[in-house]
């Protein structure tokens, strides 16, 4: 059956909702809707989304709905934001919301957001130096996080996340605010202890030429162009930061609540600036919805998603020779194999996530490195990877030695009966490109795979003998058996 050439996208953030109709064939864009939800600060100061709030948010929802009707739309995604997600009634409002309008609603993560929010600006941003050899970093802000993305020319080098955004910082200063006369300044110490082991365990980058920001309420207001000097940005940054907290209200056109986090939000743009060593400064306005629908366009090819697991990796010291053949050979018996897994794109990302990342426990405790690597998985979070995913990818690591995810495993209690298959499977093929380098020492150039038989036959071809790997490759073959039905055997073939 042909995809009908119209979709749906909305987001219900926690101050607005957007939704946006997008022709599938030609990429265009063919509605647009902005919708203010925010009836009081309650979300902010206490953490609640008020009732009156749900209550309008379900009646907005219903109009988008009417609209995607309208335009006789029949598949549609709807997403919540993290900071939605993280309202202590945020169960009630998912139920509230499903029932008021029988929406499916999947609430995003904070790492999905940030994702999210780089592709936009990576992709669609015209104030991305696109072709220049340019140093960019850009950075996304939420109400408790903050992301970071660095370019050479057009290439992401890292990317990093700290949970650290204005939001969070007001609450946790908010204590202070009574007894410390210099609160500017307390503000400014706050901020750097929290940067100083994020700023350390960076890599080495050169100066940057522009830092863009995109997810600043405050940094959208003050600045007079699109994208100014540094000098320009510190001189407006004093200049409002001087102002009586009363004239935000005026100038920024912000809530009583949201005013508490202009000095904590400002400032530590002021530091990432000068951690950046940044010439220049823009501000971003595009919206996290334009990297899900790229997702859905299918016009994403991973790259930043792998390019975050590889460093990942060398971050905690894994051999590059070793993790680039696994992933070849995860690659290949992954493609060569499909007809007997029948998985799909999202799966093969999975996998190549997994085969970038499971030996980063090593740096930890080499002989149990396998546990340590999902604890570090886990930790991590992985930049564009949904919760599930993440889960999946740490228990695809944490077994491709030898132990097998069976149910007693917690954390495979966890997924559902069909995430629990992908994970056996991406698992058992996992296993098998591990032993097609046992010897760490990439004696096997290339494979051929043969499923004729009744068994499957992977075929190394190698200048050397591969009884190390013909050994351990037999030794993992049991979980590929008990998933597939299948043996399968390596043999060795000499090149000419």
């Amino acid at each position: 059956m042909a995809t009908k050439p119209l979709f749906g996208l909305i987001l219900v953030g926690a101050t607005t909702l957007d939704l946006q109709i997008i022709n599938r064939k030609s990429g265009k864009v063919l509605e647009r809707a902005h919708r203010s939800t925010i009836m009081s600060d309650e979300l902010y100061s206490e953490g609640f989304v008020p009732q009156e709030q749900i209550q309008n948010m379900g009646h907005l929802l219903n109009g988008f709905k009417q609209l995607l009707a309208d335009y006789g739309v029949e598949a549609f995604k709807v997403f919540g934001s993290t900071t939605l997600a993280n309202a202590h009634n945020a169960i009630y409002v998912l139920a509230q919301l499903q029932t008021a309008t029988g929406l499916k609603i999947t609430w995003l993560s904070a790492s999905q957001e940030a994702y999210y929010r780089q592709i936009s600006m990576r992709y669609t941003e015209p104030l991305f130096p696109v072709g220049e050899n340019k140093n960019v970093f850009l950075i996304s802000l939420s109400s408790g996080r903050l992301s970071l993305g660095y370019y050479q020319g057009d290439e992401q080098v890292f990317s990093r996340s700290i949970n650290l955004g204005a939001v969070k910082l007001a609450s946790e200063l908010d204590e202070l605010a009574d007894d410390i006369v210099d609160i500017k300044g307390i503000t400014r110490e706050f901020i750097h202890s929290k940067l100083a082991d994020y700023t350390t365990l960076l890599p080495k980058f050169e100066d940057a030429d522009l830092l863009l920001v995109s997810g600043s309420f405050a940094l959208e207001q003050i600045l007079a162009k699109p994208i100014v000097s540094v000098t320009s940005f510190f001189a407006a940054n004093n200049e409002i930061l001087g102002d009586p907290t009363q004239s935000w209200l005026d100038q920024l056109r912000l809530t009583a609540s949201q005013v508490d986090a202009v000095m904590p939000e400002l400032l530590l743009l002021e530091e990432i600036a000068r951690m950046t060593r940044t010439k220049k400064v823009g501000v971003s306005h595009q919206h996290m919805l334009h990297g899900l629908i790229l997702e859905e366009l299918g016009q994403l090819d991973n790259h930043e998603i792998l390019e975050h697991a590889r460093e990942l990796g060398q971050r905690f010291g894994v051999e590059p020779k070793h993790q680039a053949a696994v992933l070849k050979f995860a690659e290949q018996l992954f493609d060569r194999l499909k007809a007997l897994h029948g998985l799909h794109g999202r799966e093969r990302l999975l996998l190549q996530v997994a085969a970038l990342v499971h030996d980063v426990g090593s740096y930890l405790n080499t002989y149990h490195h396998y546990e340590y690597s999902e604890m570090v998985i886990l930790a991590d979070e992985m930049d564009g990877l949904s919760p599930v995913e993440v889960q999946m990818v740490a228990i695809i690591s944490r077994y491709h030695s030898h132990e097998v995810p069976g149910e007693g495993m917690h954390a495979v209690q966890q997924l559902n009966e069909h995430e629990r298959i992908i994970v056996a499977q991406l698992t058992a093929l996992l296993r098998l490109a591990d032993a097609l380098d046992d010897s760490r020492l990439q004696k096997i150039e290339k494979i051929t795979v043969s499923t004729k038989d009744a068994r499957v036959v992977v075929t190394g071809f190698s200048h050397e003998k591969l009884y190390l790997e013909q050994w351990t490759f037999a030794n993992k073959a049991n979980l590929f058996r008990e998933v597939f039905g299948r043996d399968i055997i390596l043999k060795r073939k000499g090149l000419q």
